[in-house]
């Protein structure tokens, strides 16, 4: 009796699968919010940042497994609309043409803003010249001027260089620009050249504090109003800094998956403290700030 219950019970179970293929696929590696094994590609800029979010994350949902990839922003933005990852980690939203070629791979992604963050400029320490103006840094972007200075950033895909070229139109860059293989070593490039400027992303200056101020200065900016302002926390939330980006997690799951559960616990209150000790400001703290000033 026991054996005929159990053949089934096995009957029933192979005939629910062959009913329900699409859902079989997608749940049978035990993808939950909290639970299952998948890869994040995220811009050398925010592995720190990234890191510690998936130790507190994996500490919570011991079934889970996140493993991050270190890739360009452009790449990894590219190899998530060919689904070779479950999401992305970005400072802009996708594109139309972009969204439209992942509907193309049955992808449809879902936008998660997580923090707003800023691409910092460092000089030599013997350089005299530690505030530029607004003005002054687009004129070196589109090549009008300061020829001779050496403009270094992190990779020609980088989320930092990405964030010019869309400020400014670019669609190349002037010929004194040129890409480092890391960040240490762009580091090291300018701490050795007087003459070169280099773009970073504010997380990895706020993790590396010690190291990369012992080797280089962080510019200033001067705005209209004279006044000169370092990436701070204020200045970035108050928007005098002028190079401020939106940092978002991009998801490419149709079904609840381990990416949209990472996703969502990095909105959390949990997530967003994370971020706001790394020194960058939490997403939905700000949006709160301004829905409660746009009541009054």
């Amino acid at each position: 009796m026991k054996l005929n219950l159990f053949f089934l019970i096995a009957v029933l179970a192979i005939i629910s699968c062959k009913g329900n293929n699409n859902k079989v696929k997608e749940t049978v590696v035990g993808d939950t919010p909290n639970s299952g094994k998948i890869p994040i590609s995220v811009d050398e800029s925010f592995l720190p940042l990234l890191k510690d979010e998936v130790t507190i994350f994996e500490n919570e949902n011991s079934n889970a497994k996140i493993a991050l990839v270190t890739l360009p922003e452009s790449k990894g933005i590219q190899d998530f609309l060919d689904k070779k990852y479950r999401a992305v980690i970005t400072t802009r939203k996708l594109t139309d043409d972009e969204i439209n070629y992942g509907k193309q791979n049955d992808l449809n992604p879902l936008h998660f803003i997580i923090a707003f963050d800023a691409v910092a400029l460092i000089i030599n320490k013997e350089n005299q010249d530690s505030t530029y103006s607004a003005e002054e840094i687009s004129e070196i972007f589109q090549g009008k001027s300061y020829k001779e200075i050496s403009v270094v950033f992190n990779s020609n895909g980088s989320g930092e260089i990405q964030f010019f070229k869309n400020l400014y139109h670019l669609k190349n860059l002037p010929g004194n620009f040129f890409a480092t293989n890391s960040l240490s070593e762009l580091t090291q490039y300018v701490a050795t050249h007087k003459s070169a400027i280099g773009v970073i992303g504010l997380n990895n200056v706020l993790y590396n504090t010690d190291s990369i101020t012992e080797k280089v200065k962080i510019v200033s900016i001067s705005n209209a109003d004279g006044n000169k302002y370092l990436p701070t926390e204020t200045n970035i939330r108050s928007g005098y800094y002028p190079f401020r980006r939106e940092v978002y997690i991009v998801c490419g799951e149709s079904w609840p998956g381990l990416g949209t559960g990472f996703a969502k616990f990095m909105t959390t209150d949990i997530g967003q403290t994370i971020i706001k000790r790394a020194g960058l400001i939490p997403a939905r703290l700000s949006l709160r700030m301004i829905e409660v000033k746009k009541e009054y």
